[in-house]
């Protein structure tokens, strides 16, 4: 069921390639999720309670069934979604290690005694402890369902939170697998529910619950400003993780270097085209190359184009299959159109079947066009902008209001850290591609990109908070010298005091 609450609907999860049923899951109405928010509430200080040892070794358990289950999760996922099967497997291989880095890092993630450095304060034990939040709802995306699932509910639940998870319509079935699996390990279903429902049922009974204390989005920048705003009237946490317009620098040496040529082809290759259909957050979407590298370059990405072999998710021999829904193709094709009238030309592709979309190549993008700056292609489209000095490329790369990665493709050192240290972002890849993504990497964006980070252990301190716990006046000093105008004197009462004192030993005496 996947909470505690019985829905009394369903919803059909579709594949949009060919119209067919893949499955249902529970869809929640306003009555129903706001019974679900009072459970979760109610339950979270007896889970806190539960030693943090325990949540762990539940949640290991947890992390060894999805990798149990991952053929399960893996064909959900590709057939609801249209992410290639292998993709799809590897996906949950790396969900499943996520959530033990975020275990491993979090079951050690310790709170500190402070020492007696302050003045005044010399004779108390000082110490600080982390505690859970409370009840966070995760708001899971379509197109890393199962990664974004564990990201968010293992740290949540390792740290003592209780967790409401809104799965998108059209991934929801691994998703609530993902689910049931936790529920099959330990983990009492009061502390971790599922939902799917209308935004008008989830905004009203859970984004605006003051009985939620945060919220965790993966989604668009839009959705971001809609949490900020939910979240602003009862001062809740908010942890969003947003769009981006990754620039890929391919600078003047590639021209010259056959070796360097290949890496550009692969860093582009893989992160932009293959990789979950272009559908990706942190991705080299802005191919900022060198004129001079630019037509051998434009050459070589045609040609690994051509090799690609297009087919149903399902098919494991597939490298591209579709765009999540028919209308997200739409949305593609018109951006490729925008391009084209601001004064691009296609020089590959540009074609839509349904939700299958070409992948497509922009030649003559100027770095004024929408394209290269802020509007966030979600689709396998590759817009060819060049420039002639590093500083150019460098401007180019920074006037998107996104800053969620970068890569660069240079031999050459000097090279490399002047790029890494001055474009805007996260993170910057040297010779590698921007959709690459540590276990343990501090993964967040800088500028509009979103507002925390995910990670091996950061997960585990955004979902926490430090209590200071203060014993006072259980450890004696002793000062070598008096300190006269300081904060001791500032808190010596006894001059306050002193009549007090008589009067309290006269009436506890009588």
């Amino acid at each position: 069921m996947g909470s505690t609450v019985e829905s009394k609907k369903t919803l059909e999860v579709i594949d949009e390639s060919n119209g067919k049923v893949v499955g249902t899951v529970p869809y929640y109405n306003g009555k129903e999720i706001a019974e679900m928010v009072d459970t979760a509430y109610t339950y979270q200080p007896v889970w806190e309670n539960v030693p943090l040892f325990e949540r762990g070794q539940i949640l290991y358990k947890f992390c060894d069934l999805v990798d149990e289950y991952r053929e399960d999760i893996a064909k959900f996922m590709s057939n609801e979604m249209g992410k290639p099967i292998t993709q799809a497997r590897a996906e949950t291989t790396y969900a499943a290690e996520i959530g033990r880095a975020n275990i491993e890092v979090g079951k050690h993630l310790y709170g500190q005694v402070l020492c007696d450095s302050s003045e005044g304060y010399e004779n108390h034990v000082i110490f600080t402890k982390r505690e859970a939040l409370g009840v966070i709802a995760c708001i899971i995306p379509f197109n890393y369902p199962a990664e974004l699932t564990m990201q968010k509910i293992v740290p949540a639940l390792l740290m003592g939170n209780t967790c409401i998870v809104k799965a998108d319509r059209h991934a929801a079935l691994n998703v609530k697998l993902i689910i049931d699996l936790a529920h099959k390990a330990g983990v009492p279903k009061e502390s971790l529910h599922f939902i799917t429902s209308s935004r008008e049922d989830a905004t009203e009974n859970m984004l605006t619950n003051p009985k939620i204390a945060a919220i965790a989005m993966t989604g668009s920048n839009e959705s971001g400003s809609d949490m900020l705003r939910f979240a602003a009237p009862t001062i809740k946490n908010v942890h969003l993780e947003l769009g981006g317009n990754d620039p890929l620098i391919i600078t003047e040496e590639v021209a010259d270097d056959p070796e360097q040529m290949v890496k550009a082809i692969e860093c582009l290759g893989w992160g932009r085209i293959i990789e979950n259909n272009g559908q990706v957050c942190a991705s080299p979407k802005r191919t900022i190359v060198h004129k001079k590298a630019k037509d051998a370059f434009v050459k070589c990405l045609i040609k690994f184009c051509e090799g690609l072999n297009r087919g149903h998710a399902s098919d494991p021999t597939v490298d591209l299959s579709r765009l999540v829904t028919v209308k997200a193709a739409e949305r593609v094709e018109a951006q490729i159109q925008h391009t084209v009238e601001q004064g691009a030309n296609i020089i590959y592709g540009g074609k839509r079947d349904g939700c299958v979309m070409d992948v497509t190549i922009l030649d003559n993008v100027t770095k004024d066009m929408d394209i290269a700056k802020d509007m966030e292609v979600f689709g396998p489209v590759i817009p060819i902008i060049t420039f002639e000095t590093d500083e150019e490329a460098v401007e180019i790369a920074n006037q998107s209001k996104y800053g969620l990665s970068a890569s660069v493709v240079t031999k050459d050192l000097k090279k490399a850290y002047y790029f890494t240290e001055r474009i805007e972002s996260s993170a910057v890849w040297v010779n590698g591609s921007s959709a690459l993504r540590h276990n343990d990497q501090p993964f967040g964006g800088t500028k509009q990109t979103g507002i925390g980070y995910e990670g091996g252990g950061y997960t585990c301190a955004e979902f926490s908070r430090l209590k200071t716990y203060g014993f006072c006046d259980v450890s004696q000093k002793e000062r070598l010298f008096k300190h006269e105008d300081g904060m001791g004197d500032f808190l010596d009462f006894d001059r306050y005091t002193s009549e007090v004192k008589k009067l309290a030993n006269e009436l506890i005496k009588k």
